[in-house]
């Protein structure tokens, strides 16, 4: 039994694919580099080759849907540099189309053969995609997914990452056309299940990084929801903790956290109710002269900022988590972009390895310095998910998943169909 719910949703290998026209939302959503537009990390791109992939085997023509950045913002730009990465990882030529949807799209679709890949234009370039409706089924009546769906037979939703946003392109799909979940959005939500159901107990959260409204927001729901057993602060939200407990009362902290007043309320009545689960730091590490100075709490001075978790905190960390089974890790420990403030990272994510612990990586730094230190296949799974994960461990729905549940026993028809006639 589970001790959070996911919905009901068909995978994609339980349908046929073969010379089918094939809508598969991607989330192709990278860091942009200001001005030149290099794509700095392509991450998110290569998750989905082997969902592209699966389907290409099947000589399905591939029509790709994804968004990059957000109005205003200067990572809002076109997905043409995103179709040159996409053909040389496939080693096939992406079709690019600098539509969403038209003609010009309509075209390229009809004069495409099986196993070609076409990837077009970026989703929030059209209002449609971010339209605030007042259900799911608003957005199927909308002209992008009318037009889209038009010329499709199968619509698969790859990108987990996005899945917290109520978009049309998300959402809409699934009530029009039989409905799927792609390779890496299953990995995703089946490296959840794993940490989640109550037979893979014990499980430790270890929550980290700057994000704190999220990082509170998250603590209280997976205590309130008996998700975790254990949860290990490290980062800005141990410091607001250990604030809002009285375990630090005179810091240059508490002025710099004091935008976080409903927060650090918050803090401390969870911590009243839910003290013997959470683990905070006993000692930290401080910048004195540029060098590392690692000290208990009580030595704190009122300059002094806390910027990574002590030896003594590793090493409790360590001890308290013999026996665990699954984890989940998100957020680095310190300010791991200043030389040896990575450390309690680093150390967090060994003596997870060294105690056996499956663990799901919840992205950012963290992975990156798991990647570096060649433990992600060792520990369990690195999720391309950020906000979408944390939506879905939070115990809240997730809108694409949600649209997928509505389509599952229509989609399992037509799956079945299908499949009976191959």
């Amino acid at each position: 039994m589970a001790r959070l719910e996911i919905p009901k949703y068909v995978k994609m290998d339980e349908c046929g694919y073969r010379e089918k026209t094939v809508l598969l939302r991607v989330d192709f959503n990278s860091p942009i580099e200001p001005g030149s537009g290099r794509i700095l990390d392509i991450t998110r791109i290569k998750s989905h080759v082997p969902t592209i992939s699966y389907l290409l085997k099947q000589n399905a023509k591939v029509v790709l849907l994804s968004h990059q950045g957000q109005k205003g913002s200067s990572d809002f730009v076109s997905l043409k540099a995103h179709a040159e990465v996409l053909s040389e990882l496939l080693r096939a030529n992406v079709k690019f189309v600098e539509q969403v949807y038209g003609d010009k799209v309509d075209e390229a679709v009809r004069s495409a053969k099986n196993g070609d890949v076409i990837l077009l234009e970026n989703t929030r370039f059209v209002e449609e995609e971010t339209r605030v409706v007042n259900s799911y089924e608003e957005h199927a009546k909308c002209e992008l997914v009318k037009r889209l769906s038009a010329f499709s037979h199968v619509y698969v939703n790859d990108a987990f990452a996005s899945s917290h946003r109520n978009h049309a392109s998300l959402v809409g799909f699934p009530f029009v056309l039989p409905a799927v979940a792609g390779k890496l959005m299953t990995e995703e939500l089946e490296a959840v299940k794993r940490i989640v159901e109550e037979s893979s107990g014990p499980t430790a959260f270890l929550l980290g990084g700057g994000k704190l409204k999220d990082s509170v927001k998250l603590v209280n729901n997976i205590l309130e929801r008996g998700v975790a057993d254990k949860v290990v602060l490290t980062g800005l939200i141990a410091n607001a903790f250990l604030v809002a407990t009285g375990f630090i009362r005179e810091s240059v902290l508490i002025k710099k956290l004091s935008e976080y007043e409903n927060e650090l309320k918050l803090a401390k009545r969870i911590f009243s109710r839910f003290n013997e689960k959470i683990l905070l730091p006993v000692d930290v590490a401080v910048e004195r002269n540029g060098e590392r100075v690692e000290l208990p709490l009580e030595e704190l001075r009122f300059d002094d900022e806390p910027m990574d978790v002590g030896s003594r905190t590793i090493t409790m960390i360590h001890d308290s988590l013999k026996g665990f089974k699954t984890a989940f890790l998100r957020g680095p420990a310190g300010v791991v972009e200043k030389r040896g403030f990575e450390k309690g990272t680093v150390e967090l994510l060994k003596l997870l390895c060294e105690l056996g612990i499956y663990t799901v990586i919840g992205g950012g730094h963290t992975r990156i310095i798991a990647e570096q230190l060649g433990l992600v296949d060792k520990l369990g799974y690195a999720s391309t998910g950020g906000g979408a994960l944390l939506t879905l461990l939070s115990g809240e729905p997730l809108p694409a998943l949600q649209a997928l549940s509505f389509a599952f026993e229509r989609t399992k028809v037509a799956c079945g169909d299908v499949n009976g006639r191959d």
